[in-house]
């Protein structure tokens, strides 16, 4: 379970104005969240609060009742790599790879067993149904297809929590329609709580919690 306490983020050290103010938020265990808001109320600042790539200002983030925020870089980088996992609007992947390699790199570059790394990103291909695209580079990909390669990437690791800032943000309708129940239905099948940033409410039944966003509070859930 996640949990944020009285968190508060701000950049200008100076500033009465803080980016999130007094933010308390519960993620359980296989909970599928959404995170909504406009544009600028803090959102993506949240998400990089909770994976460690940003610091907070004050208060408490806890895994499991341990407190991240009191963990040194290299005991964040490793909570990152075994706890969670980060689905981009842009996908992030390296066009110079094929698909099951830009899947397997997170665990090549954790030295896992390359057998083990190889039958893990097929059966995550498979669930995906991107098997016969495997072997195609990334640039060659539709943007849907693309979409489902980040979210294997971002599952090979089995992480706890998986973070999605705006994964459908440049899809079509179809392919939006497509993706979230994918990504909601795939987190379910393999035990992964679900953090989704979105601005589409149309498809707000598929979560468990809600959690709106604005000027950097938590204004309902």
């Amino acid at each position: 379970m996640f949990e944020l306490k009285n968190v508060f983020k701000s950049y200008d050290t100076y500033s009465e104005t803080s980016v999130l103010n007094d933010i308390n938020l519960v993620i359980k265990r296989n909970q599928i969240v959404a995170l909504m808001g406009p544009s600028g109320s803090g959102k993506t600042t949240l998400l990089n609060l909770i994976s460690g790539i940003d610091s907070i200002s004050s208060g408490n983030i806890y895994f499991d009742n341990q407190n991240i925020t009191k963990l040194n870089e290299d005991e964040l980088s490793e909570f990152r790599m075994n706890n969670i996992g980060i689905v981009f609007q842009f996908f992030n992947l390296i066009d110079d790879l094929t698909v099951i390699e830009n899947v397997s790199l997170p665990l090549l570059i954790d030295n896992v067993n390359y057998d083990k790394v190889k039958q893990e990103a097929n059966r995550l291909l498979i669930s995906l149904g991107l098997e016969k695209l495997k072997d195609r580079r990334t640039n060659l990909l539709s943007g849907g297809e693309s979409q489902r390669v980040a979210l294997a990437r971002a599952l090979i690791t089995k992480p706890s929590l998986i973070l999605a800032d705006e994964p459908t943000g440049n899809l079509d309708k179809e392919n939006t329609q497509k993706t979230i129940d994918l990504l909601v239905q795939t987190c379910k099948d393999n035990e992964t709580s679900l953090l989704m940033v979105t601005h589409d409410d149309t498809h707000i039944n598929k979560f468990d919690v809600v959690y709106h966003l604005e000027s950097g509070k938590i204004i309902a859930t």
